[in-house]
């Protein structure tokens, strides 16, 4: 039987990547409550707007609700149902924000605006403890006059409804 060397161990240890750094263009650390209250979601709207409101998340409908702001998640990247990914544990996951599709997601804010082809962002779900999801999304969304409206460095802390 041969032993390996400490520098060899400590060697094939680091040519292994970790955990990437950003997951759909997020930092791939879940949010704390120094990150966003739980329960709640918020986000720095371009347009000076605050958000920072209670939400949910649903496996049935595939979606994370903060405030008036649906975030539709049915399929990850890869084409994957996002559901069955969050219940196997499979974290992180990414949403890209668009046009609903195969292997995108959408979000909505009432009464006109919403992501599409020609936006980008999206939404990445790093964990579940328990019934609470944790995640960060960024995204622009367009009304259909033409203005624009982003998302950033959103995080959120919610239990399931």
């Amino acid at each position: 039987m041969r032993v390996l060397s400490l520098p060899l161990v400590a060697a094939f240890l680091a040519a292994c990547p970790g955990p990437p750094d950003t997951v759909c263009g997020q930092s791939s650390t879940p949010p704390t409550a120094d990150d966003v209250t739980e329960g709640n979601g918020r986000a720095t709207r371009s347009d000076g707007a605050a958000f920072d409101f209670a939400g949910s998340w649903s496996p049935n409908a595939s979606d994370v609700v903060i405030g008036t702001l649906t975030m539709e998640m049915p399929v990850d990247e890869s084409g994957l149902k996002t559901t069955d990914l969050i219940a196997d544990g499979a974290f992180p996951i990414c949403v890209p924000m668009g046009a609903r599709s195969e292997t995108s997601g959408r979000a909505l804010l009432p009464p006109t605006f919403g992501t599409d082809n020609n936006t980008s962002g999206g939404l990445a779900i790093l964990d579940k403890d328990g019934d609470t999801l944790f995640g960060r999304f960024s995204f622009e969304m367009t009304d259909s006059g033409g203005t624009t409206v982003s998302f950033d460095d959103g995080a959120f802390i919610v239990d399931q409804r």
